[in-house]
């Protein structure tokens, strides 16, 4: 019988091995990437959000105050990341005195199914 020589190789066996062991952590690391462009996603809807809730603010209080009232505003849609999103302001105004209100600005918009929302809190002074 012929004795068995160094062979510097690897078997099939082996390489199948290795290969389904780099398959699975891909597997892993590709569900990891797609967790995280979600949350990613999701803090640009939310930063957009809070831009709206700003300019709604700052028209509030461009107005007189008499005209700071309760109500749902003017939906407002915005491109991001090629998503058109639409958010959907509205204000709850609570009359401290003759000359200051407390106005609320809630900021809603929809995800897939499932509706968030951005609320901001502020006094209006005449």
């Amino acid at each position: 019988m012929r004795a068995w020589k160094n062979n510097r190789g690897l078997t099939l066996i082996e390489v199948l091995v290795s290969l389904v062991i780099v398959f699975i952590v891909f597997i892993g690391l590709s569900g990891s990437g797609l967790l995280v462009l979600e949350e990613n996603i999701k803090n640009s809807l939310r930063d957009e959000a809070v831009s709206v809730a700003e300019r709604e603010v700052q028209h509030a209080r461009n107005l007189p105050l008499d005209n700071v009232v309760s109500g749902i505003r003017s939906p407002v849609s915005y491109p991001i990341r090629g998503l058109v999103v639409t958010y959907t302001p509205s204000w709850a105004v609570n009359i401290l005195d003759g000359s200051n209100r407390q106005l609320t600005v809630t900021v809603a918009w929809t995800r897939r199914g499932a509706t968030y929302n951005h609320q901001v809190a502020t006094i209006v002074r005449q």
